[in-house]
Parts: structure tokens; sequence; C-alpha cells
């Protein structure tokens, strides 16, 4: 399956003395198929109306969010995560102190995020210096804002003895 789509709406019946009158819900399932486009599935939403399968994709959908949890796939930080593509060079802005100014600076680690605290090389001198990423980036080496022979690499994330 290539996507998946499910759409309930409430179902009345018409103008009935004092407004409309609430029968049930129905149902609009739509998926996306790789090879052969797509499966419209609709009806009520009981045991009449349901497809024949219904109690197999239920299940099929039940077995995976017990098995992925419900959390991660309804997370947006998860959802709306990047993820690095092959050939992707990490590009991460950075802040050092208070500054409003950014700089970037490349990674390997994937496991930096927005909010860390690292350590870079600064100055002329590539002294240690503390700064907070405040933005991650993914770009082709065609595309890099910056030179990947010229931008200089985060050492690592900030530790306990950092802060001592």
């Amino acid at each position: 399956m290539a996507g998946f789509w499910y759409n309930m709406t409430a179902v009345t019946l018409g103008n009935i003395v004092g407004g409309a009158f609430f029968v049930g819900l129905a149902y609009k399932i739509t998926i996306e198929l790789e090879k052969d486009g797509q499966r419209i599935i609709m009806g009520s939403f009981d045991k009449k109306g349901l497809p024949e399968d219904w109690e197999e994709f239920a299940e099929t959908i039940l077995d995976f969010i017990l098995f992925y949890g419900l959390g991660e796939i309804l997370d947006p930080s998860v959802y709306n995560l990047i993820k690095r593509r092959k050939g992707e060079y990490i590009y991460c802005s950075v802040t050092f102190d208070d500054s409003y100014k950014t700089y970037y600076y490349l990674t390997d680690d994937d496991s930096i995020e927005v909010g860390d605290l690292v350590m870079v090389p600064a100055g002329r001198d590539n002294h240690l210096a503390m700064v907070e990423v405040v933005n991650i980036e993914y770009f082709q080496e065609e595309n890099a804002p910056l030179a990947i022979s010229k931008t200089k690499k985060i050492v690592r994330k900030c530790t306990e003895e950092d802060f001592e």
C-alpha cells in the first residue's frame, strides 16, 4: 500500500421536527495502491455497513498500533522529522552565547537536535566553544550554503564535564 486515507462523517436524516436526527457514522476509506491505483470503500459504520474483511483490516491496524505504539505514529516530533538522504550533508546553524547571528557547521551525527549544546572549533585559533544548535538542514554538495571543504565541523555534543 502506498497511502491510506480514512474519513468518517456524521449521517443525518433530513428535516425531522426539531432539526436533523443523528443516525450513525458513514465512512470513506481510500487506499492508494502502488501498482493498481485506488480502492475506495464507503458505507455506514455498523455491522451491516462495514466491508466483509473489516475485522481482518481492524486487526491489522490494531496489531500495528500495539507493536509500534500509538504515541510514535501520532507524534508530530516523529512524523515531521526530516531524515538525511544518501549523499546529503548535515548543516547545523548554531549561535554563540546569546547572539542572534548564526553560523553553519557540518556534522555526521544524526542524533544532534535543535536545542542541543555542542562543541565547535571557533575563531582563527580554532579554540573549542560551546554553542546551541538552532536549525538543522540537509544539502547535496552542489546545493550546500558553504563549500564543504571550508565549513568547520562540530566536534561533539556537550557532556556533563563541559558544564563543570
